[in-house]
């Protein structure tokens, strides 16, 4: 395995002393311009590449007794506009809460910039970035409806939380929404329903790549239910309210699973058909379902930051990665058994 070049090899190729080379590279004034392109052309051609953590840390230092109070920033990069801020959703304010105690305790500073706000532009952003020397970026899920991350993450660390980004390709932390789904089947299962329904809008399940729907479709097939009832999946999630009394005369199921947070839905369900929620806010909880451990996928979020920076892992990715946050079940009272009316 080729070695990785050090400055000391930048230094001795381009012929300037190892503090020199330092300096440059850092677009210090004091060295001359010409200097400072002919040492990172050296630098270039050798493939050498500092550490923005580390250059990061030397930057606090230098600053004398200041850098005791400073900390490394993390930037919490959102996409909402104004009129749609994300922190009306209580999932993205937990995942906030826990990747900033995180970045606390670590002893970074997470730090939110909005790439919507007035008069905003990605190129702007990145120009504030890497002025202010950040080189770590937890990108926020995206608007619904959206899937691409459009920001240059050139040689930055970057993880996202939840699968909303699926361009360009990043390092992802979600809850293991396959074994979510898979896990509410064997329940139901376990419980006695045997027509168990799946309601989930196909623009959210495109959005989370399809994995609700495979861990259901799975589960069910390994149960060997007899009734097979087909997922209501209408193309929007403002038509599943419609969609839904219909869907029920139809097929009957003595539960469903809703993958949609919409307040209106479980009143649309009748009270002798379980109910399960892919997504319970709390571990102990009324609602029956699968709790999301949001403020731990922040906390997972920020460490795989850091680790990014400490390991100088600021490659674009062939592929999208995802680290996977297996979920419990939350037993709850809505759904109680077949033939039992919810409370």
């Amino acid at each position: 395995m080729k070695a990785v070049p050090k400055m000391q090899d930048v230094a001795r190729a381009s012929g300037y002393s190892r503090a020199a080379v330092s300096m440059a590279l850092r677009a210090d004034p004091s060295i001359p311009e010409k200097t400072r392109v002919r040492i990172r052309e050296v630098a270039r051609r050798l493939g050498y590449s500092s550490s923005p953590l580390v250059a990061a840390l030397m930057s606090l230092k230098r600053q004398g007794r200041r850098a005791t109070r400073a900390k490394t920033v993390i930037a919490f990069l959102s996409s909402h506009p104004a009129g749609n801020p994300w922190r009306e959703k209580s999932m993205y304010r937990r995942m906030f809460s826990g990747a900033t105690d995180c970045a606390a305790e670590l002893g970074f500073h997470l730090e939110e910039f909005n790439l919507r706000a007035k008069g905003m532009t990605p190129a702007r952003m990145r120009e504030i970035l890497d002025a202010r020397r950040i080189h770590a970026v937890i990108a926020a899920p995206l608007p619904f409806g959206e899937t691409h991350f459009d920001f240059d993450l050139t040689s930055l660390a970057v993880v996202g939380l939840g699968l909303s980004v699926h361009t360009p390709f990043i390092d992802r932390v979600s809850v293991d929404l396959f074994q979510a789904a898979s896990l509410a089947v064997d329940r139901c299962a376990a419980l006695g329903y045997r027509r168990i329904g799946l309601a989930v809008s196909e623009e959210t399940s495109r959005r989370l790549e399809q994995r609700w729907l495979g861990g259901y479709r799975v589960a069910i097939d390994e149960h060997r239910l007899a009734a097979r009832i087909p997922p209501l999946m209408p193309a929007r999630t403002a038509e599943l309210a419609g969609a839904m009394p219909g869907w029920l005369r139809a097929h009957r199921p003595d539960v469903v699973i809703l993958g949609n947070a919409e307040p209106e839905l479980p009143k649309l369900i009748p009270r002798q058909v379980g109910l399960v929620l892919l997504s319970v806010e709390r571990r102990v909880d009324r609602q029956t379902g699968i709790f999301e451990d949001h403020e731990l996928l922040g906390r997972i979020a920020v460490v795989q930051t850091v680790a990014k920076l400490q390991q100088n892992n600021l490659a674009p990715l062939a592929e999208a990665r995802v680290y996977s946050l297996a979920a419990p079940w939350v037993p709850g009272t809505t759904a109680p058994g077949p033939r039992r009316c919810r409370a």
